[in-house]
């Protein structure tokens, strides 16, 4: 191959084939569109031209690979490695008299290698190589103008017409006219979908004027490919149960769909204003679940249907790895989901233990408190000491602690002392009057807690584990997973307790109980009270406010399962209509019309208006009678050991 190269840069004259004027031509293409990485495909027959067109190219920055696609190809393994997928834009340069040329186009077309990440041209120079393809059907092929239909005359259309071509391709056919080349734009709104082939004719180039072009073809290409021609794009959507007839245009609509959750109708309600803006059609099918295997024979959902190209969009998913591998999640949110367990706070049973009598001071507060005590228990003691008391140390410290009980202790009349102390009067004023103060802040602070504090609720799916609560779930997509897929999560970071909560309140339930439920039964039965009912947020919110009264309100509690998180529309890995979707959803938000589709659906979260007193339960009373218990207990304790003590007294006495 080296001496090729030698040959050829001492002869350059020596071209066979393709000629001077697509050498320049296809350099001029391909600096035009600033591509810098090209992917040559020409016959065996035009080794020297190839070697010419690399050495030219390479002044101006250009890394070249190719392959011969002539007769000689034993196999596509060259062609691929060329074609391979890149982060960078490729440019395609191809010989269509080439013998291959046809198994070439489609080989890139099964790979989805026509896309706007390869920017194809396809030089015809030579008519007569490609009348062997035979005539092209004219209904599958639009023209702009009756000049495109010269190109009709050559072969490489009728394989361009079999093409999966979508919307974001990038192909043009450059046709031979004597010394010069007229362009067309090809492009297809999509194949599948049932679109047609279009041609436009954009200009020409010849050898001395260069570039004549009518478009600009680096602007953005969907601007001029606005209209989608009434194609019908493939939607798949989570509803449960499956409706016999399903009208898509009902989701658009304000009302709530039975059997469709909130989400989806606010995703497929952009959608479809996407739709009429560009004149496209959604074609829905209907699965009871988004996330599945990603096996051939698996049960259809979301994934798995668009990962085997038989859908093209579905409007929501969560952004989670496994989908993102084998999908195209959109940049842009339509909406967000959270979930929750409601459930009406249980009125029988002892409730859950509370230490609210501790908390109205803080821990500094009851360590000064001890210490004021103990230094009024010091001062009684010397002043009891000073006035010659029995039993000083049993005074001073009973009498500190029936002043902070508002009581009064004195264990012998005053007359019966031999001096009386004014310093332990006053100690007593002051130990009297901290207390009275001291019980008003701790009085009213319990007393305002129990008339204003929320009622007892559960924080912790460990604590709704052990309530006496029965689980229900709404019947829809993402429950079916959380109960099919051990490895599907509402949250991460609760996976030991949900699985324990899959384990023993869900799969051991009995036989008959109740556990898929739909949204109007599920929260009837909250209403009725002994179920947490696991459902999204908003059209929870919309339900409850319709149908509990204040009173019950103030009963409701809920527990978050699924944290708030935003929901994306997502297509099949490497579609033809990312890059559209995107930019499409990008001007809407930008116009302000998805956050009002947004707020349209969704519904404000209900709460109790005012408060209630709380009733207390035995639970949140346990420290009182748990100190009443004690209390009791130590009394009799002395009480005990005093009969001890006076009987070993007065058996003494008898004895004598």
């Amino acid at each position: 191959m080296w001496y090729l190269a030698v040959v050829i840069s001492i002869f350059p004259c020596l071209i066979s084939g393709l000629d001077q004027n697509s050498l320049n031509f296809g350099i001029e293409y391909l600096r035009y569109r600033d591509l810098k990485f090209v992917c040559l495909l020409t016959c065996e027959k035009d080794i020297s031209w190839a070697l010419q067109f690399s050495k030219s190219s390479s002044r101006f920055m250009m890394a070249v690979s190719g392959a011969f696609i002539d007769d000689s190809m034993s196999d596509f393994e060259r062609v691929e490695n060329c074609l391979q997928r890149k982060l960078y834009p490729v440019g395609v340069l191809i010989d269509s008299g080439c013998g291959k040329t046809e198994e070439v186009m489609y080989f890139a077309s099964q790979n989805m290698w026509l896309d706007g990440n390869h920017k194809w041209v396809l030089i015809n120079d030579d008519g007569s190589e490609t009348e062997r393809y035979g005539d092209v059907d004219n209904n599958t092929v639009m023209f702009d103008n009756d000049k495109n239909s010269s190109i009709m005359d050559t072969g490489i259309m009728e394989v361009l017409s079999n093409l999966n071509i979508s919307v974001d391709a990038d192909i043009v056919v450059a046709e031979r006219d004597n010394s010069n080349y007229i362009l067309y734009d090809i492009f297809n709104y999509g194949k599948i979908q049932g679109g047609n082939l279009n041609v436009h004719e954009v200009g020409s180039w010849g050898p001395h004027n260069g570039f004549n072009l009518d478009i600009n073809l680096n602007g953005y290409k969907y601007y001029r490919r606005w209209d989608f021609q009434d194609i019908t794009m493939r939607m798949i959507l989570v509803a449960q149960p499956a409706p016999r007839h399903f009208d898509l245009e009902s989701l658009t609509k304000p009302t709530p769909v039975p059997g469709v959750a909130v989400i989806t109708q606010i995703s497929t309600a952009v959608l479809y204003d996407v739709a009429k803006m560009h004149n496209f059609r959604f074609t829905p099918t209907i699965t009871d679940r988004w996330i599945g295997e990603y096996e051939k024979n698996s049960s259809k959902v979301v994934t798995n249907a668009l990962y085997f190209r038989e859908q093209d969009i579905s409007p929501t998913i969560r952004r989670l790895k496994a989908v993102q591998e084998h999908n195209d999640v959109l940049n842009s949110p339509l909406t967000a989901i959270e979930t929750r367990y409601y459930y009406r706070i249980p009125t029988k049973g002892p409730g859950k233990y509370e230490n609210q009598f501790l908390r109205p001071l803080t821990p500094t507060a009851w360590w000064a408190v001890i210490a004021v005590s103990t230094l009024c228990a010091f001062l009684l003691l010397l002043s009891a000491m000073s006035e010659q008391r029995p039993s000083s140390l049993q005074y001073a410290v009973f009498s500190v602690v029936a002043s902070i009980c508002q009581q009064f202790f004195e264990d012998i009349d005053d007359g019966g002392t031999k001096r009386i102390s004014t310093a332990r009067k006053v100690t007593i004023l002051v130990t009297g009057l901290s207390c009275v103060l001291l019980y008003n802040y701790y009085t009213s602070s319990v007393v305002s807690w129990l008339l204003n504090g929320p009622p007892p609720s559960i924080n912790s799916l460990k604590e709704l584990l052990d309530s006496p609560l029965e689980l229900i779930f709404e019947d829809i997509g993402y429950t079916r997973s959380w109960l099919q897929n051990p490895l599907y999560y509402y949250n991460k970071r609760n996976a030991l307790m949900e699985d324990e909560l899959r384990k023993k309140k869900v799969l051991n339930k009995k036989k008959n109980a109740p556990l898929l439920v739909n949204l109007v039964e599920g929260i009837e039965m909250v209403q009725r009270g002994g179920f947490a009912y696991h459902t999204e947020v908003n059209s929870a919110n919309a339900l409850i406010s319709k149908t509990f009264t204040q009173d019950e309100l103030c009963e409701l509690g809920s527990l978050q399962s699924m944290e708030k998180t935003l929901l994306y529309p997502v297509l099949q890995k490497y579609s033809p209509f990312r890059e559209f979707m995107n930019w499409s959803i990008k001007r809407l938000t930008e116009q302000g019309i998805v956050s009002c589709i947004q707020l349209r659906r969704s519904s404000f979260e209900v709460k109790c208006e005012g408060s209630s007193p709380r009733a207390l339960a035995l639970g949140g009373a346990a420290p009182a009678f748990i100190l009443l218990a004690g209390g009791y207990f130590f009394a009799t304790v002395i009480m005990l050991i005093e009969r001890y003590v006076y009987k070993m007294k007065h058996s003494h006495v008898i004895l004598k």
